[in-house]
This record gives structure tokens, C-alpha cells and sequence, in this order.
């Protein structure tokens, strides 16, 4: 296996790799011209450390020769021309995974025997589904987003063309004495009808994005002031309405109106992990709130971890001795395993017992020892 998209199916096998030898490279990109050629040298030499890493640590052993090839080939495979912020190159006798980040990494280089997660895990829990709606006289067209990447809808439905096929009688003087007061009239009458037929058209548009909304889909609407008022005014799906974007864009292209929409879905994003954060303070005093890292764990293990808020780069070692329902800080003095990161696996079992996981600005949890828990009882 060797993609650059990561999907559900890669995430699960990444996950239960544990045991085998698993070679995590990831590094710092740039997404502009002049910066990306450094970047070039920057993954070799990284790829060149695992190398390294994997031969000392099984030297002359006949097992790392594919892993070898398999770093070689992610490398030469790799599309320097379209990076995003960080790259993340993940190989093991099972599979080999390019994967492109669109927000800031540490540069990490890790051989052991199990990937290195978080960023990963921090990608799909923030690549939520949204959608934009473009606006203009021409019509409508509809996109759908998973982090900065859009895609136009090209069905049945989309995009979607304003036609006003109604025919407005020239006007007529009733008398000298009038003037053009009835010309003023007629325009008013013109615009009032044109207006009218908007908004008949909007609310037709608006049934058919019914179909498109899953519950609590984020929208994202573009348009020009007028088009918004009247579309806002007829929508059944405004709780959808993350945000609008007033301006002309129907001539954008599909990159232009990402660079827009983006920053308004990941505003999105962080306001609802601190909507977590403010739900988990209103639960402590039902007991149902958890801050203590060793509580989190085996709530994590019992399957009542709901909600998880986590700092993004909080990290913490953690042993384990005769079973999992016990984290400890230290190692015990009896045989354990090391956990090199314990934060990963309470990650890890959260969403694997169908829970949900919220990534916070660093410093953000200060108060809470930087990782929190809603349980479900």
C-alpha cells in the first residue's frame, strides 16, 4: 500500500501495527516555490537518520533490506511541487504511507514498534466534511471540503443555473401629466419581481442542498450582500451556516475559494473544541469530568471515554505491568512495558471505542493538567 491520501481503512492498519518494526519520518514542508526546494534536502537527510536508526538497531539483519527500498521508493515518489506544511512517510513489511499535512509538524524521526500517531490522528479528527456555497445572478455552485481541498459537485443538481425567463411589458405614459412616474414605478415593480423570483429560485436550490447536509455539516456560503439576505431569509438550513463570505466570487477558482473558506471551517474547529472544554467544566460536578491522567486511562480502557480534549503536543511516557487497566508514571518493580507516549493510546482507545477526540492550542488545558475527559457515566 502507497498513497498520499490518508482514509479510515489506512488509519486502522497503522494503528495495529504494533509489534512489528515501524519507521515514522515526518518533517516540515513549504508550500511556496522559493522554500520547497530546501525541503527536497531536508526529507532525504531525515530519510537518511532512519537509515541509520534501522541498521543500528538491527544490524546485518536480512528483515531491514525491504524496509530500506521501501523508504527509497516513498521518497522518489514524493510531489515536491505541490507541498503542504509537513510530510509524514510511514513504512513497515506491511505497508508504506506518504501522507501531507496541512498544518505545522515537528520534525520527528522514530523506529519502533508502532507508528508515531498523533499527527495523524490530529489530520482525520479535523478532517471533517463542510460544504461551500457560491452565489452569484448566474446561479449556484456547491463544494464539498475536507480540510483546505474543495471539490465542485457535478450532478443532477449542481451546479445550479439562474434562468428569468419572465417577460416584462414595456410601460407606457397613461398621460402627458405623468412623467415617468410610472417608469419609476414599472422599475420598481421590475426589481420587486426580480427579487421575488430570487428567492423562489433559492428556495428550490436550498431543498436540493437538503440532500447534501448530513446532521451538523458545517456550511460555508459566498455571495454578494443581497444574494446572502435573500438566501438567509428563505433557508431551512441556516443552523448549518458556519459562516458567510460576501463578495463576487463566481469566477474563483476552486483553489481561490479554498484559501477562503478554509480559515473560516478551522475557526469552526477550534470554537467547537472549546465548547468541549466549557461542556467538560459543567460536568465535573456531576462527576462525569476527569483530569487525572491515570483516571483518563482507564476510563479510556472501560469504554467511557465520550469526549477527550487533548493539547496537541502533549506528550507523556507511561509503563504498563500486569494489565492495561493500570497507567503508571514511573516503572514499577516488576517486569512492564514502556509506553513511549502514553497520550497516544488513550487517544487511540477513545476513538476505538467510538469516542470523540478534540485537539486544543497548547497551554489551552493549563489548568487541567493539559488533557481532560467527559465520560459517558
Amino acid at each position: 500500500m502507497s498513497k498520499e491520501k490518508l482514509i479510515d481503512d489506512d488509519l486502522h492498519m497503522l494503528q495495529n501495527a504494533k509489534g512489528n518494526i515501524c519507521i515514522s519520518i515526518i518533517v516540515p514542508a513549504h508550500r511556496r516555490s522559493p522554500e520547497r526546494r530546501a525541503d527536497i534536502l531536508v526529507i532525504e537527510k531525515a530519510v537518511d537518520k532512519a537509515k541509520q536508526l534501522l541498521n543500528y538497531k538491527y544490524p546485518g539483519q536480512e528483515k531491514i533490506k525491504p524496509l530500506l527500498s521501501s523508504m527509497d521508493e516513498l521518497f522518489q515518489g514524493i510531489d515536491f511541487m505541490h507541498n503542504e506544511e509537513g510530510i509524514g512517510l510511514y513504512i513497515s513489511s506491511d505497508l508504506k504511507l506518504s501522507v501531507k499535512f496541512p498544518f505545522a509538524v515537528d520534525e520527528k524521526v522514530i523506529v519502533a514498534d508502532s507508528f508515531e500517531m498523533r499527527d495523524l490522528l490530529y489530520k482525520v479528527n479535523y478532517t471533517n466534511p463542510y460544504f461551500v456555497l457560491v452565489l452569484s445572478e448566474q446561479g449556484a455552485r456547491l463544494f464539498q471540503g475536507k480540510w483546505d481541498n474543495l471539490l465542485e459537485i457535478k450532478d443532477n443538481n449542481f451546479p445550479m443555473k439562474y434562468e428569468d425567463d419572465y417577460e416584462h411589458k414595456k410601460p407606457v405614459h397613461s398621460s402627458s401629466l405623468a412623467g415617468y412616474a410610472h417608469l419609476k414605478d414599472f422599475a420598481k415593480d421590475k426589481s420587486q419581481l426580480e427579487a421575488i423570483r430570487f428567492s423562489d429560485f433559492f428556495r428550490k436550490m436550498d431543498k436540493l442542498i437538503g440532500t447534501y447536509l448530513a446532521e451538523d455539516v458545517p456550511l460555508i456560503v459566498m455571495g454578494v450582500e443581497k444574494e446572502l439576505s435573500l438566501f438567509s431569509g428563505v433557508s431551512s438550513h441556516n443552523k448549518h451556516i458556519i459562516d458567510t463570505i460576501a463578495g463576487s466570487h463566481n469566477y474563483d477558482n476552486t483553489k481561490q475559494l479554498a484559501d477562503l473558506a478554509w480559515p473560516a471551517m478551522r475557526t469552526h474547529l477550534e470554537n467547537e473544541s472549546k465548547k468541549v472544554v466549557k461542556e467538560f467544566e459543567e460536568k465535573i460536578g456531576e462527576g462525569l469530568g476527569l483530569t487525572d491522567i491515570q483516571d483518563i486511562w482507564r476510563a479510556a480502557q472501560e469504554g467511557r471515554g465520550f469526549k477527550l480534549v487533548v493539547e496537541k503536543n502533549y506528550r507523556i511516557p507511561g509503563f504498563l505491568a500486569d494489565n492495561d487497566d493500570h497507567l503508571y508514571l514511573r516503572p514499577p518493580q516488576k517486569p512492564h512495558k514502556i509506553l513511549p507516549d502514553a497520550i497516544d493510546d488513550i487517544i487511540e482507545t477513545v476513538l476505538n471505542k467510538n469516542g470523540h477526540v478534540f485537539f486544543v492550542d497548547n497551554g489551552a488545558l493549563k489548568n487541567y493538567h493539559r488533557i481532560v475527559l467527559i465520560t459517558r457515566y
